[in-house]
């Protein structure tokens, strides 16, 4: 679009003014009340930005040691900022990977992006090779040219000057099926290096107040963009890349300001500040302190490093979220259909169950389930057992150990076993009350088969080891004769499932009762039973609603674990909340923290969406 159209808009728009004045007066003061805002947030995000900039570019050496702890490189300070903003700029564009797709790849799909790149790395160099001063200079650079490829957006579909006219100069301005981005890039960046090269002589909005010129530049881009999305001009391709455009503009002082912000913490000048903002882990490959009880992974204390502490608490994390899961979605699943259950009694006690875990905060559940546990289990000093085979006491279970390579041959014959069943029901699964008898008795010779496994060969049973028979209490299990089961572990286990079933059996309910009606009526039109009905029509259907809300449940759950702090299990809160008492490192260990729950988060929600694919791929 050129700018003779853009007058006839104007003139159209002039008219309308003169028409409509009353509308146009409440339209006009809704704007002003959204550029109020706009422009305090804009300069409320700029202002430190600026400053932050202007600190970090100043160098003052004495005796060949710099005396500005704040200070980087020009290199390393408009790299790291130009290449956070062209992260943001990539996902607002998202260019690159349709034009990959497509069956013939233009460059001109992918030419703002290619522009945005030869830009920021001219701004680069432009950094490092001339010497900007760090009061004025230095800040128009780095925070102008994100604002400088911002606005190569706004323009994208506009001929400032069409390239055809500059084509009779030079016929290079021709090129990329006639798009004038290229003019237009040139004569805005050519501008922007002059303003900067020249800072000290614009006009005094400029070289005194950046962050209000910045501010300005930005409203303007802001209102030129509502003005294309309410225009609604263009195919629906181009509505999608303005409104992308607008989610930049606003959007772009935050991540300016975080992205200074962040560099100024690791470099601030306060010692204390800058302490605290050292994400170096070198401490993690010092000795732990203290000692904890995991499986599969026990560290060595106290000769193993703090990074094979942290290792076996996100194990230990791990299969009581794993446990929890398998046990809350049974239970859940039991629940949630005996509240459909035409039976009063059963769906009456299966509300007072939903309503009761669901309401409760699981830290009150999880203390309640650990002081329980303490009152009901036997004392330590009354060695209980069942014949030599399992003690138990409110310190915990002690279970026979057998061999690892028997747990993995009855794993492993478990296995074969249910893969052999899908196998076999691939082409239709046969619900007869033969073929459940059938099935019933081949699981349970395979499980007794299993423990036949596990129970002979080296089983190693819990070895009771007490000193002085006359004192009460002075008995103790030998280490590795005895797989341990902490009372801990059983709280948060308890408690989690408790809890997340509740929420598990609503999922459930509701997504049944979403089911169309006619389709439990056919299936009792065919003759099948309940639990025919149940397995083969009702739960399949409602898979499709049920999984996306687990999913969120089962992350839950993952995140839920780190309150394994109250019943004092060795979680990786826990953990890392020990060493943050111990070595005083609170922000790394706390990004250490984020990271590895967001991978745990990460990754149960892609083994649930690769589920929910293979559900939803046969359609309805």
């Amino acid at each position: 679009m050129d700018f003779k159209s853009y007058i006839v808009k104007a003139l159209d728009i002039i008219e309308y003014i003169s028409d409509n004045p009353i509308s146009v007066l409440k339209s006009s003061s809704k704007i002003l009340v959204v550029f109020a805002i706009l422009w305090t947030y804009n300069t409320k995000m700029l202002f430190p930005s600026v400053q932050a900039v202007s600190s970090m570019s100043r160098s003052f050496v004495v005796g060949d040691v710099q005396q500005n702890p704040a200070y980087y490189d020009a290199f390393s300070l408009s790299s790291a900022i130009i290449s956070i903003f062209l992260i943001f700029l990539l996902l607002a564009r998202n260019e690159i990977v349709p034009a990959f797709r497509s069956k013939q790849f233009l460059l001109s799909s992918v030419s703002s992006t290619i522009l945005a790149f030869i830009i920021s790395l001219l701004v680069v160099a432009m950094a490092v090779l001339l010497d900007f001063t760090p009061a004025k200079g230095m800040p128009f650079l780095l925070i102008g040219a994100p604002i400088l490829l911002t606005s190569l957006l706004v323009l994208d579909d506009i001929e400032i000057f069409p390239a055809k006219t500059f084509a009779r100069v030079h016929p290079v301005f021709l090129h990329l099926d006639g798009s004038s981005k290229t003019v237009n890039a040139t004569l805005i960046f050519t501008t922007f290096v002059a303003m900067a090269l020249n800072i000290s002589f614009v006009p005094p909005i400029v070289s005194s107040d950046l962050p209000s010129f910045f501010s300005i530049i930005l409203l303007l881009m802001a209102l030129f963009v509502y003005y294309q999305i309410s225009s609604e001009s263009g195919n629906p391709l181009t509505h999608d890349r303005r409104s992308s455009t607008m989610i930049l503009i606003i959007g772009l002082p935050l991540i300016i300001y975080l992205s200074t912000r962040l560099l100024f913490l690791l470099h601030n000048p306060d010692s204390v500040t800058r302490e605290r903002w050292d994400l170096s882990w070198s401490f993690m490959d010092m000795k732990n302190t203290f000692e904890i009880n995991a499986w599969p992974i026990q560290p060595d204390f106290p000769e193993d490093t703090r990074w094979e502490f942290l290792y076996a608490a996100i194990w230990n994390s791990a299969r009581a979220t794993l446990l929890s899961i398998i046990l809350c979605t049974i239970l859940g699943v039991i629940i949630g259909v005996t509240r459909l259950s035409s039976n009063k009694l059963a769906s009456s006690l299966a509300t007072v169950y939903v309503e009761v875990f669901r309401n409760m905060p699981l830290a009150v559940l999880l203390f309640l389930v650990m002081l329980q546990l303490g009152e009901t289990l036997p004392l330590f000093k009354d060695e209980a057992n069942i014949a030599g085979w399992l003690y138990y006491s409110n310190q915990g279970l002690f279970l026979p150990r057998p061999e690892d390579i028997r747990i993995f041959i009855a794993l492993g014959i478990v296995f074969s076993l249910w893969a052999w069943s899908r196998y076999r029901d691939r082409d239709g699964v046969d619900d007869s009350s033969e073929a459940i008898t059938r099935k019933s008795l081949i699981w349970s010779m395979t499980l007794v088969a299993c423990l036949g496994i596990l129970l002979t060969g080296d089983l190693s049973l819990p070895i009771l080891d007490k000193p002085n028979p006359d004192i009460p209490g002075t008995w103790n299990i030998e280490d590795d004769s005895a797989f341990e089961i902490t009372k801990a572990f059983m709280a948060l286990i308890i408690g989690l499932t408790l809890f997340t079933a509740a929420v598990v059996a609503e999922i459930v309910r509701g997504s049944i009762q979403a089911l169309p009606r006619g389709q439990v009526e056919a299936a009792v039109s065919l003759g099948l039973s309940p639990y025919q009905r149940l397995r083969l029509v009702i739960l399949p259907q409602a898979l499709r609603s049920m999984i996306p809300l687990l999913n969120s449940q089962y992350m839950n759950v993952w995140k839920n674990s780190s309150l394994a702090i109250i019943v004092a299990y060795s979680d990786i809160f826990y953990v890392i909340f020990v060493m943050m008492n111990n070595v005083g490192k609170l922000i790394p260990l706390f990004l250490l923290l984020l990271v590895i729950y967001q991978a745990g988060s990460l990754l149960i929600s892609g083994l649930m969406n690769f589920y929910n694919a293979r559900v939803t791929r046969v359609k309805i």
